[in-house]
Order: C-alpha cells, then sequence, then structure tokens
C-alpha cells in the first residue's frame, strides 16, 4: 500500500476514492490531522492514480469526472450489498442447526425410514418373488430359465394401485445400496426441505419418483432399448433429480443460499456416467438421468419465467 496525498476535506476524499474506483484502482481514505491521507492498495495503480489525482485537483467538478464519481458510487454500493448479503448468509447457516432431525425434516426421515423398513421386510423375505412384488411398478412372477412374467400394459397401476408409480424408490438390495442412496437423500432433503417447505419438497420428491420410475420400466441405457422390466428399484434416481435440482438452481439463483461444492458436483456427474460402464453391475441409469434431467428442469422454471417480458 502507498501513501498517494492528502486532500483538505472528507466530501472530496471520499469522491476521489469513488473516482478511482471508477477506474478499478482499489484505495482507502483515513483521517488525519485536519486532512484526508490517499493511499493506494496495489502498488501498480500508483502512476494511474497519481495521474487521476492531478486531474481531480485541477478540475474536480468537470462534467466527466461527476460521471466517473457516480459510477464509482454505484459500485461501491452494489458492493457493500453484496457483502452484506454474504454475511446475512453466514449467520443464518450459523444459526441453523448443524445436524438437522426429524423435527426440521420430516419428509426426509419419512423417505428414508420406509426405505430401511421395506428393505428389511424384503430382505427377511429372501427377496423372493413375494413381498417384493407389492411394491414394484408391476408385480412380476417367476416364468423359468430366470425369466419373469409381467403385464406390460401396467394392469395393476390402470386398476387402482396407484402407489406402485412411487413405491419402487423405497426397494434397495442390499445394504450399500441403501446406505448410499440414503446418505445422499438426507444431504439433499436437509439443503431443500427447509427453504422449499416440507409439502413442496414432498410434491417434488413425487414428481421425480414418478418421472424416473416409469422412463426406467420403458427405457434401458446403455445401450438404448425399448425394453420393458419391474425389477428396478432405489432412491437414486430421486436423488439425482434433487442434486440437478440443487445444482442449477444455485448457479441461477445464488441468493436462495442453495449450492454444492464443486467436489460434490464432481462426485456425482461423475458417478452418474460411471454408472454406464456397468463397473457397478446392473443399474437403473434411465432412471438416474430422468431424475437429473427432471430436477435441472424444475430449477430452471422459476428464473426462465421471471425473465420474460411483462405485458
Amino acid at each position: 500500500m502507498r501513501h498517494l496525498g492528502t486532500l483538505d476535506t472528507e466530501a472530496k476524499a471520499r469522491r476521489f476514492h469513488d473516482y478511482l474506483l471508477s477506474q478499478k484502482i482499489a484505495s482507502r481514505v483515513d483521517p488525519a490531522d485536519g486532512v484526508w491521507d490517499l493511499w493506494v492498495i496495489e502498488e501498480d495503480d500508483v502512476p494511474r492514480a497519481r495521474a487521476a489525482l492531478e486531474e481531480f485537483r485541477n478540475d474536480p467538478s468537470s462534467p466527466e469526472l461527476e460521471k466517473q464519481v457516480a459510477q464509482g458510487q454505484a459500485l461501491r454500493v452494489a458492493r457493500q450489498k453484496q457483502a452484506l448479503e454474504a454475511v446475512r448468509r453466514r449467520l443464518e447457516v450459523r444459526r441453523r442447526p448443524a445436524i438437522l432431525g426429524a423435527g426440521h425434516l420430516p419428509i426426509t426421515f419419512f423417505l428414508i425410514t420406509i426405505s430401511v423398513v421395506v428393505t428389511l421386510m424384503i430382505t427377511l423375505d429372501n427377496n423372493d418373488y413375494g413381498l417384493i412384488t407389492d411394491f414394484t411398478i408391476a408385480s412380476f412372477e417367476p416364468a423359468g430359465n430366470d425369466r419373469i412374467r409381467f403385464y406390460t400394459d401396467l394392469r395393476e397401476i390402470r386398476g387402482g394401485e396407484i402407489w406402485r408409480l412411487v413405491t419402487p424408490i423405497f426397494v434397495h438390495y442390499d445394504a450399500f445400496h441403501l446406505l448410499f442412496n440414503m446418505y445422499w437423500t438426507y444431504i439433499f432433503g436437509a439443503m431443500l426441505e427447509p427453504r422449499l417447505r416440507s409439502w413442496r419438497f414432498l410434491v417434488m420428491v413425487l414428481f421425480l419418483a414418478v418421472f424416473s420410475n416409469l422412463a426406467e420400466f420403458y427405457v434401458k441405457i446403455p445401450p438404448l432399448v425399448f425394453d420393458k422390466d419391474p425389477t428396478f428399484g432405489g432412491m437414486s434416481g430421486v436423488d439425482f433429480g434433487l442434486f440437478g435440482f440443487i445444482w442449477i438452481k444455485g448457479r441461477l439463483e445464488p441468493r436462495l443460499g442453495i449450492g454444492l461444492p464443486d467436489l460434490t458436483v464432481y462426485l456425482m456427474l461423475g458417478f452418474l456416467f460411471l454408472c454406464l460402464t456397468g463397473i457397478f453391475g446392473p443399474i437403473a441409469n434411465t432412471a438416474h438421468f430422468a431424475g437429473f434431467l427432471l430436477g435441472c428442469g424444475l430449477a430452471a422454471m422459476r428464473p426462465l419465467t421471471r425473465r420474460r417480458p411483462a405485458r
């Protein structure tokens, strides 16, 4: 930091500070024995700042200078608002409980509890063609040679068993599958449910569940095959939808305080595409991509509607 000079009044010093700000020169103003000291933060800016000070002293009320001062004032006010907003967000995060419990996240904990209970019930049933078929999108039974038999027209749902559009998200086939999905359900639920309110969060989860389940039933990737199969299950389609919503919403509306660390984004996107290789075995890739794309779309809808010109 280099001392630039002095001005005799605070008003002049503040105006010159704003003038330097409009020239992208960082400076500081301090009172000192009846005058105001001017400091330049960056050494490389000193020559330009000296020339600006000479110009300011020669004609402090020129129209062009007044224009630059006004621009600097506007920039300073905008930066102050941004700084205050950043402080407000940090305080809000600090006031929020570090680990939110069921009282703060009723829907999130409901999803986790039902998933654990259903998975335990299916495990105790030895994963036979019994209890599990009450939760899949279509009931199925063995047909010999590792084949299954089921109604491809979703007859059970058409007959009134509407819950089958959602309940596959509660079916998990092993402990790792369950723990992995429940971890992300809690992480993303803790970010979204308090902000959206529980009923909006529930509506989003239902949309993601129905869309990803239907997509997985009708389409398989990779490769792109239209082959109906009701044996899938898991919360990952919903989790990827919540991830997509948080990621895009954080990009489009950062003032909401919703966002993810870059490492989490890379991890989720990497896992999304790594599953396509088959390294993890049979994976509901279509549900992943369907939920992810729907979540991104839901996040983009509100900002897009805001940009429409008013009639």
